[in-house]
């Protein structure tokens, strides 16, 4: 998968199902400082993804600052033939200051075992 750089950061496209329902992710960042994946709550509200009674309601904090994010469990999260399933995914505003769709964290690299090549500028799996 190619990565684009917005910023001065990288960004990738991904497709996230939720329920059954899939969405398109155009502006991901691709950060292995971020421990969690985020999605923005804007976002993803399209595929019916919103906060329920029962979620998990939990707080992180980053070089942001602090954002109250609920908890929700995709089917899948797939980056061309990369793919995850049944993966847990904080939800937020994500009012960082740039437009981002989400933030691919080390949860997501590590679990999938990407490698990113920044002399390619490519993202693809050791598995």
């Amino acid at each position: 998968m190619k990565i684009n750089i917005q910023y001065g950061l990288p960004f990738v496209e991904l497709e996230v199902t939720f329920r059954g329902k899939t969405l398109r992710l155009d502006n991901v960042l691709l950060d292995t400082g971020s421990a969690g994946t985020i999605f923005n709550a804007n976002v993803v509200e399209n595929i019916g993804v919103v906060p329920e009674k029962n979620d998990i309601v939990d707080t992180i904090r980053g070089v942001g600052g602090v954002e109250y994010v609920y908890v929700k469990n995709f089917n899948l999260i797939q980056l061309e033939e990369i793919s995850q399933r049944d993966f847990e995914v904080e939800i937020g505003n994500m009012d960082y200051g740039m437009k981002m769709d989400g933030i691919l964290g080390f949860d997501f690299i590590s679990s999938a075992k990407l490698v990113v090549d920044t002399n390619k500028m490519l993202v693809y799996t050791s598995k």
